[in-house]
């Protein structure tokens, strides 16, 4: 349940529990999100505090989620099953992996980004952040204390759609406003990861990169047309 720019985004408001358990049954981050925000609107029209919970939990892992396609995105076939497994459902350790696999991370999402296409927005994650929501959310789903000074004080609940609100927000705007990329560089040619270079050690700025790499894109062109010989087939050849 992605949503690309020219896809209409669908409205979590006004959504009934049954259509929110129901309709849309995807369970990227995307969809996660999408129910959480659909949950949080239920709860402050109706001072559920069910809804609320649910909220925080289609958030929680909605972000563990996300941290996740953020990996298969920028490690691909680095990425260990048993490595993976130690640190499922651990949104911190799932940042850690992030970052030992994909070095360089937040410079390699602004190269990204330089060298993406017009109307090709990408989207650069905050994971420290998304790493203190996934906890602070998680105090949703395992509160403790007298029920007058949680789930049956008003000033609780609002509390709680607040900062579960927020994380899942920040989460559902970067989402339907870019696209979760990484550049491949080891597929780049030789001239963009020249640039990389040059970007990773801080001698050129993401403007000059894109400029540079504008320049270089008429001779990578003609170069990949060159390459593309024609298939030959022989007019007399009679297969055995």
């Amino acid at each position: 349940m992605n949503f690309p720019p020219a896809m209409n985004i669908p409205s979590f408001k006004n959504r009934s529990p049954a259509a929110i358990v129901t309709d849309h049954q995807f369970f990227d981050s995307s969809a996660r999100i999408f129910r959480a925000m659909s949950w949080i609107e239920y709860a402050k029209e109706s001072r559920n505090i069910s809804a609320m919970e649910y909220a925080a939990l289609e958030t929680r892992i909605g972000i563990e989620q996300l941290l996740f396609e953020q990996l298969i995105v920028g490690a691909g076939t680095r990425l260990d099953a048993a490595q993976y497994k130690k640190c499922k459902g651990k949104a911190t350790q799932l940042s850690h992996l992030l970052e030992s696999l994909i070095p360089k991370y937040e410079l390699l999402v602004e190269f990204t980004r330089a060298m993406s296409p017009v109307g090709f927005p990408v989207t650069k994650w905050d994971n420290r952040r998304l790493i203190r929501d996934s906890g602070t959310v998680s105090n949703y789903l395992h509160w403790s204390g007298g029920l007058d000074s949680t789930v049956q004080s008003s000033a609780w609940l609002d509390k709680a759609l607040e900062v579960v609100g927020t994380a899942a927000g920040y989460v559902w705007t970067g989402i339907t406003t870019g696209n979760t990329a990484f550049m491949r560089l080891d597929d780049a040619a030789p001239e963009i990861q020249g640039l990389w270079d040059l970007f990773s050690r801080g001698e050129i700025s993401a403007d000059a990169a894109r400029q540079r790499a504008n320049k270089l894109d008429p001779i990578l062109r003609e170069r990949c047309a060159a390459s593309l010989e024609p298939l030959r087939i022989d007019p007399h050849y009679t297969p055995k």
